[in-house]
């Protein structure tokens, strides 16, 4: 079981080394991953180890979406023989928040099935399937 100040010195210790950071930013992000689990900072006592580590992930797309958001004016200049190019630092950012959505999807489909979610799938049905039109279409004949 985890509470609140414990998941923010747990989110705390992954952004560490992240220039500009501030406590504001990691209790803003960790809430607003708590109100989606229907928590609230203040209610945040006694949450489940795995339901923890998927708040976590969550905090972090939202720190590194929000990090990427306020970086997204570096710019890029030339000046003589000195060159400095930040306009890759968002889109790296972005790149961090889109893996770490893939591992939050990733994890709760496992807490999920642990849990007896569903797994259900449609299966194709071969005997719908229909053959694509040419590329211009029969009914251009």
């Amino acid at each position: 079981m985890a509470n609140y100040p414990q998941l923010i010195e747990r989110l705390t210790a992954r952004f560490r080394q992240v220039p500009g950071v501030e406590p504001a930013d990691i209790e803003a992000w960790l809430a607003e991953a708590l109100y989606q689990y229907g928590y609230a900072p203040m209610t945040a006592f006694d949450v489940d180890n795995e339901e923890a580590a998927l708040l976590l992930l969550l905090a972090q797309i939202h720190g590194a979406r929000a990090i990427a958001f306020s970086v997204a004016h570096y710019f890029k200049y030339t000046d003589g023989e000195e060159a400095v190019d930040k306009t890759m630092v968002a889109d790296q950012y972005r790149k961090i928040a889109a893996d770490l959505a893939l591992e939050y999807e990733r994890e709760k489909g496992v807490i999920d099935a642990r849990k007896g979610g569903s797994t259900f799938k449609v299966a194709r049905r071969i005997d719908r399937d229909y053959e694509v039109p040419p590329r211009y279409g029969w009914w251009r004949l």
